[in-house]
């Protein structure tokens, strides 16, 4: 390991415990380096503020491992997965998103606006436009995100597979309203 990622790595591990203990909006930055033993110099060498290493904790602990090799045959577990990562540091997460910052859920949108791109250009061969396919990728993006999000939010009360299992189910709900709707227009 560089001494870079050791270096974000320890000011990650101080930021997160500080998130643990009181509201993200409260802490500073010599909090975050008082925490670790590191001076603002280190910590403004690798982040420019507490929200780019907020960025960086969630991308390099959970987002990077729900990012690539998701496909039709394991979204499921690899939102499983993702779901899980987050109840194991509940914490963590539950204080996160309650702060007014964003990245959580900019990061989010944009991996599933990417995935959700990708699956109805797989399965929806007669959507010919672009724009449509995106359209479509948004409005499931935002659900999703939106979904996970509150579930979070309200603490993470139902086990990531309980979840999981209620997305699924809209999911094919969502292919047989298209259906209602196809025959009675």
């Amino acid at each position: 390991m560089s001494s870079s990622t050791v270096t974000k790595s320890a000011l990650a591990e101080a930021f997160k415990k500080l998130c643990r203990e009181k509201s993200m909006d409260k802490i500073s930055i010599s909090d975050i380096t008082n925490e670790c033993g590191l001076n603002r110099q280190s910590f403004y060498y690798h982040f420019q503020d507490k929200f780019e290493l907020l960025g960086w904790i969630y991308f390099n602990e959970l987002f990077v491992h729900f990012n690539s090799g998701v496909g039709f045959h394991n979204w499921e577990n690899s939102l499983e997965r993702f779901l899980t990562v987050m109840q194991s540091d509940k914490a963590f997460y539950c204080s996160t998103l309650q702060s007014s910052d964003r990245t959580f859920q900019k990061q989010l949108y944009k991996i599933m606006h990417r995935l959700f791109v990708r699956f109805i250009h797989h399965t929806v061969q007669e959507m010919s436009t672009r724009g449509k396919a995106d359209f479509f990728a948004e409005y499931y993006s935002y659900g999703f995100c939106g979904v996970i999000i509150d579930w979070a939010k309200r603490g993470m009360k139902d086990p990531p597979a309980v979840l999981v299992s209620k997305i699924k189910e809209l999911a094919f709900e969502n292919v047989l309203i298209g259906q209602g709707f196809r025959e009675n227009l």
